[in-house]
């Protein structure tokens, strides 16, 4: 029976590894799994930075510039768009060509809404007075849209267009 003994190790040899084989086929595919659901969470969370970003940047702006005549509400690159003045100076917040826009500019210069420096991509700003606030929604380049509301302390006017 000298055989059988070469015969058993041969087999136990065997056994162990297609067993390595299998635990290593089924890590892969755990990894590959993983890496699938870490891509889809990246790209939620990359989408909702942009969207919270472009809320946090209009808003901030807007409470930078509460003073009273500093806020005011108007349209700009075909759009609606937040005219933030202030010693002469004035911000717009605007989005065209798919991306948010902020033009900083003298009061009496007449510059183009390409001029503004692009901050995120932005399929549309929407700005309008509601309930004694200002409701800014931002709709990303995906037609999700978010919004938030906020009211400046000294106020808002509107403009009919610039």
């Amino acid at each position: 029976m000298p055989g059988s003994s070469t015969q058993g190790r041969t087999l136990r040899a065997a056994v162990t590894v297609v067993l390595c084989a299998l635990f290593f086929l089924l890590a892969m595919g755990v990894v590959l799994l993983g890496s699938g659901v870490y891509r889809d969470a990246a790209a939620a969370s990359d989408e909702n930075f942009t969207h919270r970003t472009a809320l946090s940047y209009v808003i901030n702006q807007v409470r930078r510039g509460d003073v009273a005549g500093g806020v005011t509400l108007g349209s700009f690159g075909g759009g609606d768009a937040l005219f933030l003045r202030e010693g002469g100076y004035t911000t717009i917040l605007y989005c065209y060509d798919g991306q948010l826009r902020e033009l900083y500019m003298e009061d009496d210069l007449d510059l183009a809404p390409e001029d503004g420096t692009a901050i995120l991509p932005l399929a549309a700003l929407e700005i309008a007075p509601t309930d004694g606030c200002l409701r800014v929604t931002a709709t990303g380049e995906d037609g999700a849209r978010y919004t938030a509301d906020l009211s400046p302390r000294c106020g808002w006017s509107e403009e009919v267009a610039s």
